[in-house]
């Protein structure tokens, strides 16, 4: 590398001495990239002291060069250098035009230190057309350094389409080109020339070429090639679904040669009464088979159909057979040489079980003894052999706790009976589940006792005469718990005794004696629903003992579940007891109504029929004298009109409360008040619940409006 030295004559001192001067020196490298310069011109100034240096390009070494100057003790800290390239050189000065400038301005210098400053020159002229890319400050800019042909002011007519001449603007956006013949590039118009001005210019076209289009499904559509102007298919029609006017081909598609061709068609069949082969008709397209001889097996799609023969004409007939139902259905349609057997369910048709229990068909056909589950036990569990019947010639009594009949002999089936005893849980009495195919009563059935009875009748039955089971659960009863009208206490007079809960309502409270809080507290609701199957609960004993009136009995439970019909013309009922009067004592409170169950796959209620569950009425109370009070009435068992507390024995005993009934609620025993004389009296027995009522009918159930349902029943069964 030559090092050249500026302003002074200091080459020595530059190659040759060991450090800078104390003034500071300054240095330039001068690099060039790809056009080599024919003379560079350095210029270093302060803003008020320039110097300048021109170097031809016979001074470089591998493409650069530098110089080096003393720095002048007067010149500024901030410095500018200036590079200016030149395209010739005249004896040792730079000549022609300025290639490119690179300037440096503001460079920081301090007084007596030296610095280094590097400059490259990247002016390219790739397509030698003595123009120059990347050239800042050139008086000889090239806009496109791959095209010769393109630099500012070159010829450029109205029918280019690049910018030749470095202005921005092409072809028709010349100016004065408006008008003026061009060139689009497209050989399929013509006519082409300039519209519009500036940028808004454009070549168009005055006609374009139209190609005519083919009529054949299978020929190609035409389009002009733009670059040949000449019409030319634009597209295959191979495959083409077309039409080659033969019914006897398929899948006809165009080919490469432009013809439409079909496969022939092949004629075959699975018809059983048919040639397998057949040919195909030129005239319709339709395949022709030949019918096989009359002889001919065949399956017809009727299964119930039989012999199946070929009649001779291609068609499979057979003779119509007796259509047999399966166990629970019946024939709906019969077989004919048209319509297959069909077959619905007999919908409580009469069957027998795989347990040889007489049963009926249900919706599902299933053989069970009942058409639908009863409550509180499952028919099917029964066997055959514990099925008896229930017929009696007069009235009789059945003793839930000893399962015996009183009188005997008027239970004209009593060999027959069987007893299945069902255990309900929770602390509750077993159900006694009695299981009958009749249940014929020539007079009234009394139930006594405190478990529930189930009459299941596999059958039909008619009710003509009473079922009672009123006022059989007696105190104490440790089943019905709180449910239990509670006793009244003594405190110089007595209180009466509550009445007793019910299912799904409570009972009332009894009242106070004369001046005291002693009164029995009324027994709680009982759960509801037709599960588990309880009777209702005693009313409370009125104070003072053996002097007290007792508590009324609770009426028991009974379900009468029928698989097919029931009609009942008759009184069931379930109806509490009223609480006894007081001797001196408190009454007792009324007992509540038990549970009727009544299930059928048809329930019929007649005008004479009586379904109850009344609460009794509670007992007046006594006096401190001896004067007893009146006894509550039971609740009724043929009416919805509430029982009755006693009262009128004496003035001041408190009266007993009217049990519950429909929809009215039992009534709270009245306190006992004193005489002028000091006669106290104790308060009166509260009033029973009303029991509950369940019936269900799988039809529509028909209940007579001259009927008696007291209280209102569940299970959807209600009263017109």
């Amino acid at each position: 590398m030559r090092l050249f030295c500026l302003l002074t004559c200091m080459v020595l001192l530059s190659a040759c001495r060991m450090k800078d001067p104390a003034e500071g020196v300054l240095r330039v490298t001068v690099k060039y990239v790809s056009q080599e310069p024919r003379c560079v011109r350095v210029e270093v100034g302060d803003g008020v002291h320039l110097e300048k240096a021109d170097v031809p390009s016979s001074e470089f070494q591998d493409k650069e060069f530098q110089l080096a100057m003393v720095r002048k003790p007067d010149w500024n800290r901030l410095m500018n250098l200036t590079v200016t390239s030149f395209s010739a050189v005249s004896g040792t000065q730079c000549a022609g035009t300025v290639v490119e400038v690179r300037h440096n301005p503001s460079l920081d210098v301090a007084p007596g230190t030296s610095a280094d400053w590097s400059v490259t020159l990247r002016a390219t002229d790739a397509d030698g057309d003595g123009y120059f890319a990347e050239a800042p400050g050139s008086e000889r800019p090239d806009c496109d350094d791959s095209n010769a042909n393109a630099y500012p002011g070159a010829t450029e007519s109205c029918g280019s389409r690049v910018d030749l001449d470095c202005n921005q603007l092409v072809g028709c956006q010349e100016p004065n080109c408006a008008g003026q013949s061009c060139d689009d590039g497209n050989a399929c118009t013509l006519g082409d020339h300039c519209e519009g001005s500036g940028l808004e210019a454009r070549c168009l076209p005055s006609q374009t070429t139209t190609c005519s289009q083919p009529t054949g499904v299978c020929d190609a559509r035409q389009a002009c090639n733009p670059t040949s102007g000449i019409c030319e298919a634009v597209e295959s029609t191979v495959g083409k679904t077309c039409d080659d006017g033969n019914p006897c081909t398929d899948t006809d598609e165009c080919g490469a040669d432009g013809k439409c061709v079909g496969t022939a068609r092949t004629c075959t069949t699975a018809e059983q009464c048919l040639a397998s082969s057949g040919t195909c008709n030129p005239t319709n397209g339709q395949c022709v088979f030949t019918p096989l001889p009359a002889v001919t097996s065949c399956q017809d799609p009727l299964a119930c159909t039989t012999p199946d023969r070929c009649d001779g004409n291609g068609n499979c007939v057979g003779t119509p057979a007796t259509c047999t139902p399966a166990p629970c259905y019946r024939v709906k349609q019969l077989c004919t040489v048209n319509t297959e057997c069909e077959y619905e369910v007999d919908l409580n048709g009469t069957c027998t079980t795989s347990g040889g229990v007489p049963g009926v068909c249900s919706d599902t056909a299933e053989c069970s003894p009942f058409p639908y589950r009863p409550s509180n036990f499952d028919p099917n569990s029964i066997a055959a052999a514990d099925i008896g019947e229930l017929s009696t010639s007069g009235n009789v009594t059945f003793d839930t706790t000893s399962r015996s009949w009183s009188p005997l002999g008027q239970v004209t089936t009593r060999d027959t009976i069987k007893y299945v005893l069902l255990d309900q849980g929770a602390g509750n009495p077993q159900a006694v589940l009695i299981p009958v195919t009749a249940l014929t009563l020539n007079g009234t059935l009394t139930v006594t006792g405190p478990n529930p009875v189930i009459f299941a009748v596999y059958g039909s039955a008619t009710v003509a005469q009473s079922i009672l089971a009123t006022g059989t659960i007696d105190n104490p009863n440790a089943a019905c718990g709180t449910s239990q009208g509670g006793a009244g206490t003594s405190v110089g007079s007595t209180g009466g005794g509550g009445g007793g809960g019910g299912n799904g309502t409570t009972g009332a409270d009894g009242g106070n004696a004369y001046n005291a809080q002693n009164r029995g507290a009324a027994g709680i609701n009982r759960a509801t629903g037709p599960e588990p199957l309880l009777g209702g609960c005693p009313g409370g004993n009125g104070g003072a003992g053996s002097s007290s009136g007792r508590g009324g009995a609770g009426g028991g439970a009974i379900q009468l579940s029928v698989a097919h019909t029931l009609t009942l013309d008759k009184t069931l009922s379930t109806s509490g007891n009223g609480g006894a009067g007081g001797s001196t004592g408190g009454g007792g409170g009324g007992g509540s109504g038990g549970q009727v169950v009544v299930e059928a796959f048809q329930l019929n209620l007649t005008a004479a029929a009586r379904i109850t569950a009344n609460g009794g009425g509670g007992g007046e109370g006594g006096t401190t004298t001896g004067n007893a009070g009146g006894a509550g009435a039971n609740g009724s068992q043929a009416s919805g009109t509430p029982a009755n507390g006693g009262t009128g024995n004496n003035s001041i005993g408190g009266a007993g409360g009217a049990g519950g009934a429909g929809t009215a609620p039992p009534v709270k025993g009245t306190d006992g008040t004193r005489d002028g004389f000091g006669t106290e009296g104790s308060g009166g027995g509260g009033g029973g619940s009303v029991g509950s009522i369940h019936l269900r009918s799988v039809q529509s159930c028909v209940i007579n409006a001259s009927s008696v349902i007291s209280p209102a029943p569940t299970g959807g069964c209600a009263p017109p």
